[in-house]
């Protein structure tokens, strides 16, 4: 979090400190485009190469609790996959650009604009099912809230906080996040934070905004 005593700086300038797990990215708070976060890992030293692409990566703490998670997933029968992880600013754009071409009218609720997306902090993972093709009809629609009825979703619904992970957009979120419905779509920010959250009710941003309701940072 930015100390109150610094002087401001633009909202899409801001580079998180390695101790803060909630900075605030969204349509309104953004990221240095040249941030990275320095302790990225290699999901393939946490998880076994059918859950992820061994390259993938995530910072260390989030990695470490996604190993713990997916071990317990796998013990209960799931099949989760990992989709998606860390992305760079350069890679987000090419992200959203693919749905700006693909549903120009949605774009920007389906895919973040580069620098305000959760994925360049290095501490969010997009799950997958192998129950999504009979759910959706496609093999190729990875990404859709019917994902909230498979197994995976529904165990990480109800079990993801206990490994301090959090749902992002969860229904109802849009004005805040601007973007829409996400159940797949979860954020390491610790186990005490994302414990209340659960036992709250609230999502990130929500509490964000009112613990701090004042912008840290200029727009």
């Amino acid at each position: 979090m930015q100390d109150p005593a610094t002087k401001p700086i633009p909202c899409d300038k801001r580079r998180p400190a390695a101790d803060d797990l909630l900075a605030e990215v969204n349509a309104s708070y953004g990221l240095d485009p040249n941030y990275v976060p320095g302790d990225l890992v290699r999901l393939g030293d946490y998880l076994p190469g059918n859950v992820t692409l061994p390259d993938m990566v995530l910072r260390q703490p989030a990695a470490k609790a996604l190993g713990q998670m997916v071990k317990v997933m796998l013990a209960d029968g799931l099949a989760p996959t990992v989709l998606s992880s860390y992305r760079s600013y350069f890679e987000q754009a090419v992200a959203h650009q693919r749905w700006v071409v693909d549903d120009p009218a949605n774009a920007d609720q389906i895919s973040a604009l580069p620098g305000h997306s959760e994925h360049q902090l290095g501490t969010v993972v997009d799950f997958g099912s192998p129950e999504m093709p009979a759910l959706t009809g496609s093999n190729i629609d990875k990404f859709s809230p019917l994902f909230d009825q498979t197994s995976e979703g529904r165990w990480l619904a109800g079990h993801a906080f206990e490994y301090g992970f959090s749902m992002s957009s969860p229904p109802g979120s849009e004005n805040l996040t601007g973007l829409a419905y996400e159940p797949w779509h979860y954020r390491y920010i610790g186990v005490d934070m994302a414990s209340y959250l659960h036992a709250s009710g609230y999502f990130l941003d929500e509490y964000l905004l009112k613990a701090r309701p004042l912008m840290p940072c200029l727009p």
